[in-house]
């Protein structure tokens, strides 16, 4: 089965699916609402309610987790089970009985390994689980499932053909991971009989249904190999209760991988599981952001860029200072050379960049620059530091036309002795110009006498002079 990707983010797999478009969404275009987890999202293009595809296509592949189903099998509930099985085999009286209802608690919490693990729950089911609730019947249908192979076997014998006794065998044996998976979901025997139903399994896996039956049956010959190796050394009081703990082990880790498996391949069986650690949404405020920055990019994929900007105009009006929607709204603005517009919402987004993240507020200033040359902001505290981001990125000619006069244009603006002293900086880091910064701090000495920052113009100071005797 090959793997659905989202429509517009094709290196993610698709979580959602619109009918009516149609169109494949990831999670980074369907964010959820965390306070409405009832709340099925809808398509960004037609409104139609999506159809969750679960974890189908981002599950990972049963045979790299190979080591993960050896850990399940280690985990408190399949081990004290397997201890219990093992003490069974040890101490039970020799009662038909009481040996069917102990293969009948056995089966139940076997399947029951595989319904958890298709369901891509971490946590195996405990030791109480064994005893308690329905599936007692599941080792009496399994029951009919194998006599019912070994008459098919009979009757394959009987043919005196090597070859379709052979074929029939290994028919069996292929069909048999599938005929447990349907028992398990299902819990019918028709669904475990039923060549269609069985047949769906191995379809929806492919070829790759014989990795799973490959590593099945190296599980399935496991407790047998290490029993043999033990046989030699190890009377049989002691070798019986371990032969039945390593069966016990082993049958859960095949249950588990058979479970992944109905996970991994659940878009193609029918099923729509997420997984456990699979994101549950987020708060109202952060989902509302996200959705309407999806949309909005979604919008500008299709060439529908008023629709977008429309989706962030409403968005902003509920938060209007949300800066990720500020920065989008201005890069949409920038991009569909909306002039007037741009420099309108530059006003406000500005001051809120350059007090939150001035890399972004550098980045709208190179912006209004290519729409106005002689673009300044109006607040002294915006240009100080959205210079000083500009000086930073290497944008010296910029960043200083910022500072120019800056005591002219914003004669209370308390914070010029700080500026200049960048700004100078910038003149003899930026561009080696020795003259203007010192100027700069000689301006600073003569009319800012009190500030706390003539140390350091002393020090800058000091270095320009002995640059400017080398030199």
């Amino acid at each position: 089965m090959e793997k659905s990707l989202c429509h517009y983010h094709p290196a993610q797999p698709a979580t959602w699916l619109c009918r009516s478009c149609p169109r494949h969404y990831g999670d980074c275009c369907t964010p959820l609402n965390e306070d409405a987890p009832e709340e099925t999202p809808t398509c960004p293009l037609c409104a139609s309610r999506l159809e969750f595809l679960g974890a189908a296509n981002s599950a990972q592949p049963f045979w790299e987790r190979i080591p993960k189903f050896f850990a399940y099998g280690l985990q408190a509930g399949p081990l004290a089970f397997s201890a219990l099985l093992a003490l069974a085999s040890l101490f039970m009286p020799p009662y038909l009985v009481l040996w069917l209802l102990l293969f009948s608690i056995a089966t139940k919490y076997f399947y029951s390994v595989i319904e958890a693990s298709s369901e891509a729950q971490r946590v195996a089911p405990s030791l109480a689980s064994a005893f308690t609730g329905p599936g007692f019947s599941l080792f009496f249908k399994q029951l009919v499932v194998f006599v019912l192979c070994f008459a098919a076997l009979w009757l394959a014998h009987d043919f005196d053909s090597e070859a379709i006794y052979w074929l029939v065998n290994i028919g069996l044996m292929l069909a048999m991971p599938a005929s447990i998976i349907r028992l398990a979901l299902d819990k019918t025997l028709g669904a475990a009989l039923s060549p269609e139903e069985v047949g769906q399994v191995i379809k929806a896996m492919g070829w790759r249904y014989l990795i799973l039956c490959a590593f099945l049956f190296i599980l399935w010959q496991s407790p047998s190999w290490v029993t043999l190796m033990l046989s030699h050394g190890l009377p049989k009081v002691v070798l019986l209760p371990i032969a039945s703990f390593l069966f016990s082990y082993f049958t859960v880790v095949m249950c588990a991988m058979m479970g992944y498996a109905v996970f991994q391949y659940q878009g193609a069986l029918g099923y729509a599981i997420a997984e456990d650690d699979s994101h549950n949404g987020y708060p109202a405020a952060e989902y509302q952001r996200r959705r309407a920055i999806a949309e909005a990019e979604i919008r500008i994929k299709e060439g529908q860029s008023q629709q977008a900007l429309e989706t962030l105009t409403v968005a902003l009006e509920r938060a209007p200072e949300d800066l990720k929607l500020n920065e989008r709204f201005h890069q949409l603005l920038f991009n569909l050379n909306a002039r007037d517009r741009c420099l309108r919402h530059l006003a406000h987004y500005l001051p809120l960049a350059a007090r939150s993240n001035p890399a972004l507020a550098a980045t709208a200033l190179l912006n209004a620059r290519k729409i106005q040359p002689d673009y300044l902001p109006d607040d002294a505290l915006v240009c100080e530091r959205t210079a000083g981001a500009l000086l930073d990125r290497h944008r010296i000619k910029e960043g200083l036309s910022l500072l120019r006069n800056l005591h002219q244009r914003f004669p209370d603006y308390p914070h010029i002795p700080r500026a200049y002293l960048r700004a100078a900086r910038g003149f003899a880091e930026g561009l080696g110009q020795i003259e203007p910064a010192q100027k700069l701090l000689a301006f600073i000495r003569s009319r800012y006498p009190q500030s706390p920052l003539l140390s350091e113009v002393d020090t800058l100071a000091a270095i320009l002079e002995r640059m400017a005797s080398k030199g």
